[in-house]
């Protein structure tokens, strides 16, 4: 049976040229985070049909809601959209495509009232019926605007629009669009260009500065930096190189700034946090600390600067604060025995550099 319904669609502009030019693996899961805040934003008590790669299919069937309470849903979605993507540029680590183009992706929404019904197809729940349909011819639309919310005048047509109490940046626009079987589709859009004035400030990790006169080691490593940083900061690239370790659990889908990672060998575990990762021209820093399951702490701190075709590591360990739960004997042992420690970690860190620096230069050869 027909209901009326709103039918709501938060639709990331760049999707497709995002997903299929960029490196798959980061990509998928950028994507993902960025949907789950619009969910997460949804304070309208709408029903998702359907996830439709870079949309969101709302529908919500009874009254429609107000102009204003429909603007603000769409704000909360803008702003906690490119919110989540500022945090993605502020934590990046990796210099794939994916990661470093996020911050281009955008956020459009198409807003219908109509009819639809629901129909049941093997425990999926999805809705039908010809204003559904219109509601994703509109994403394909010839605003020349890449974020708006666009309402058809099917909705408009339920609002009293002059006594509403709408924000002063809100500016509507008319537009009428024309599609095979929907001739003369008349609809408004809102341009959402002045909400981004209100995004929140999110600051910028500072990283600790170290006496950095000695590095424990220098190496030249005959690859292209963005080769050498990748493997660096891909955490399942150490099972080639780390003599002895087993396996790699509890990582993060995507290295950023504070995402962390256990190495697992025989007789320990070492938990690993970034720290942060900073891109100059031609040159890159990054930093992880680390936690032994035997009650060791310790900060690495790695440079890369492009050397020619090739580039020029150094590497340095400090001593680092525990954070776990750890006994009181074991952190006195650590306080005692640190400088012990700390050389026998250096001293097995650059031979594992040496076996990282051959590792590199084989995956530069074959690529």
């Amino acid at each position: 049976m027909e209901s009326e319904a709103l039918i709501f669609i938060p639709d990331i502009s760049g999707y497709t040229k995002f997903i299929t030019e960029t490196e798959a693996k980061h990509s998928k899961h950028i994507i993902v985070e960025l949907l789950e805040v619009i969910i997460g934003a949804n304070n309208l008590g709408m029903q998702i049909s359907e996830i439709e790669g870079d949309a969101v299919l709302y529908y919500r069937k009874g009254d429609p809601p107000k102009i204003d309470e429909l603007i603000l849903q769409a704000k909360k979605m803008f702003l906690a959209f490119h919110t989540q993507i500022k945090i993605i540029q502020r934590d990046n680590v990796c210099q794939c495509g994916a990661c470093r183009t996020a911050i281009n992706l955008t956020l459009k929404f198409v807003s219908h009232y109509g009819m639809l019904e629901e129909v049941t197809i093997q425990n999926f729940m999805k809705i039908m019926g010809r204003d559904v349909i219109l509601a994703h011819r509109l994403l394909k639309n010839t605003i020349n605007s890449n974020e708006y919310l666009l309402i058809t005048n099917d909705y408009l047509n339920t609002q009293d629009i002059v006594n509403s109490r709408l924000e002063s940046w809100i500016s509507f626009k008319k537009h009428i669009e024309n599609f095979s079987n929907f001739k003369d589709v008349k609809v408004q859009y809102i341009p959402l260009k002045e909400v981004k004035k209100e995004l929140p400030n999110v600051s910028r990790s500072i990283k600790s500065s170290f006496d950095y006169t000695t590095p424990d080691s220098s190496m030249f490593i005959d690859a292209p930096i963005l080769v050498v940083h990748e493997l660096l900061t891909d955490h399942d690239a150490k099972l080639n190189y780390v003599p002895g370790l087993k396996e790699i659990k509890d990582k993060a889908p995507v290295n950023r700034v504070n995402t962390s990672h256990t190495c697992v060998f025989d007789d320990l575990e070492v938990h690993f946090v970034t720290k942060s990762n900073e891109v100059k021209e031609k040159e890159i820093s990054y930093v992880e600390e680390g936690e032994a399951s035997v009650g060791i702490a310790f900060i690495s701190d790695y440079k890369l600067k492009e050397e020619g075709k090739g580039t020029r590591l150094t590497f340095k360990i400090f001593s680092g604060k525990l954070t776990g739960n750890y006994s009181f004997f074991k952190k006195l042992f650590s306080k005692v025995m640190s400088k012990v420690i700390l050389f026998k970690l250096r001293k097995t860190s650059v031979k594992n550099l040496q076996l990282f620096k051959a590792y590199c230069e084989k995956i530069s050869l074959e690529r």
